[in-house]
């Protein structure tokens, strides 16, 4: 099943989450099936494939989105599939400049940071941002995208990456500090 179509792209939508019951075990295995299911939709030709944390609740646990973007990335890559389909993360947790670098790098080809969409539109009805008269949802979030595109720029810059071609999927990011 690939799912719905948009705009004549075959799109699937995947959980990423799962049952708080089942606990720190429960990761691995919805991990697994996460992966499994992408490279099921994608050998059926889903074009666009949306990992999403959007049913989270109080008994559903997000799976990090770096953690299932990176997993679901390199088993396509295993697989031979990963050119067949864009890879976009619909997630909670990106919101700084750092996060939206290092799920490019893992993998993501796309990203709809939109809790920090409803963050800033709820700043911005709560009288705590600035506002021009009439300024629509869509120009705040448009400020949004620009600062973390050019935020993307600087961080590439100084690596001596010039494209986002040559950052996207390179695994270029080390855990320091830890």
């Amino acid at each position: 099943d690939v799912g719905s179509h948009v705009k004549g792209w075959r799109v699937k939508v995947l959980d990423a989450t799962f049952p708080r019951s089942e606990g720190p075990a429960g990761l691995q295995r919805h991990l697994d099936r996460i992966c499994d299911e992408a490279v099921e939709v994608v050998a059926g030709g889903c074009e666009v494939l949306v990992l999403s944390d959007e049913y989270v609740s109080p008994d559903q646990v997000q799976i990090p989105s770096l953690l299932v973007c990176g997993a679901v990335h390199q088993r396509l890559v295993v697989e031979k599939l990963r050119l067949k389909t864009a890879l976009v993360i619909h997630s909670g947790d990106p919101h700084e400049v750092a996060h939206h670098a290092l799920l490019l790098t893992f993998g993501a080809d796309a990203i709809c940071p939109y809790m920090a969409y409803e963050a800033l539109l709820k700043l911005r009805d709560d009288g705590k941002m600035p506002e021009k008269e009439g300024e629509p949802d869509s120009k705040i979030c448009a400020s949004y995208q620009k600062a973390v595109g050019k935020g993307l720029l600087k961080i590439m810059a100084k690596m001596g990456i010039s494209t986002l071609q040559s950052y996207k999927g390179a695994q270029i990011a080390d855990a320091i500090g830890l």
